[in-house]
């Protein structure tokens, strides 16, 4: 694709030989968002993707327009991109594109996309320690930015982590991704030696011999250390969230209702129920 600027640019643009993205840059063809990105960051290197597009980058996902930029000089006005002036803070390049840092992309998302970008971005169990890196390059972050990172449940692995993660926070302390002895436990309530997993039925379908020996011992070696292990199923945390809360804050607490058996409430049984009732 061929670059136009100046008045080169602006004759092939009145002869329909080119097309403008913005004041003083043309292009021979309609670029397509990953395209024109890495022109910007070309032409402007001292900019960075920024917001959704910035977003979008990290995650590995195909970048949209209009695309988000961030400089902290001016950049003209287009109906490809939208920008906005600040210095973008851990510049780098990321397969051709410049990107500022994931926590100061979040200042220019809304609060609940931003809380998911979070999530999806530092999931895994290094992902509190690396957004401890990543607050080296600010002195102090934004309130939007701090009421994010309050919200967002780091280091679990999936929503159903996170799901159940949100229901236990007003009742009690929960890690997420930590280790007890050799094994990670999905949730962890330390101050009430409880260790939780959440597992998902494809995820078990697919166990070979080794997996299924590592899970029956990790298990063993839970309650061996004093734990009391539970496990959930990706189904009930999402079909059934409170039914998990309230048996964990039972087995903490050492009393409540006992669960029924799940023939008679569970999602994966409601067919059977319907053939009952008819």
């Amino acid at each position: 694709m061929e670059i136009f600027e100046g008045r080169a640019g602006t004759r092939r643009a009145a002869n329909g030989q080119a097309i403008k993205i913005c004041r003083g840059l043309y292009l021979s063809a309609v670029p397509t968002p990953r395209e024109l990105a890495e022109i910007v960051s070309r032409r402007w290197p001292d900019s960075a993707l920024d917001g959704y597009s910035a977003a979008q980058q990290y995650l590995g996902q195909e970048l949209t327009f209009p695309l988000h930029f961030l400089r902290a000089g001016t950049m003209a006005p287009s109906t490809y991109f939208r920008s906005r002036r600040a210095r973008p803070k851990a510049l780098g390049s990321m397969n051709g594109v410049n990107v500022c840092s994931p926590l100061q992309c979040v200042e220019a998302m809304e609060h609940e996309d931003a809380v998911a970008f979070i999530e999806a971005f530092f999931a895994g169990p290094h992902g509190r320690s690396r957004i401890e890196t990543e607050q080296l390059d600010f002195r102090r972050l934004p309130k939007h930015t701090r009421e994010v990172l309050e919200k967002a449940i780091v280091g679990a692995d999936s929503k159903p982590e996170r799901d159940l993660t949100r229901g236990l926070d007003p009742h009690v302390k929960v890690r997420n991704n930590v280790r007890i002895g050799p094994y990670r436990w999905d949730l962890l309530l330390e101050e009430h030696k409880v260790a939780i997993e959440v597992d998902g039925y494809a995820y078990h379908k697919g166990e070979n011999r080794q997996r299924f020996e590592i899970d029956r011992q990790k298990l063993n070696d839970a309650i061996q250390r004093g734990y009391r292990p539970l496990h959930f199923t990706a189904a009930t945390i999402e079909h059934h969230l409170d039914v998990a809360v309230h048996q964990v804050l039972a087995v903490i607490k050492g009393r409540g209702e006992l669960v029924p058996p799940p023939w008679k409430w569970h999602h994966y049984w409601r067919w059977e129920g319907e053939r009952w009732a008819s």
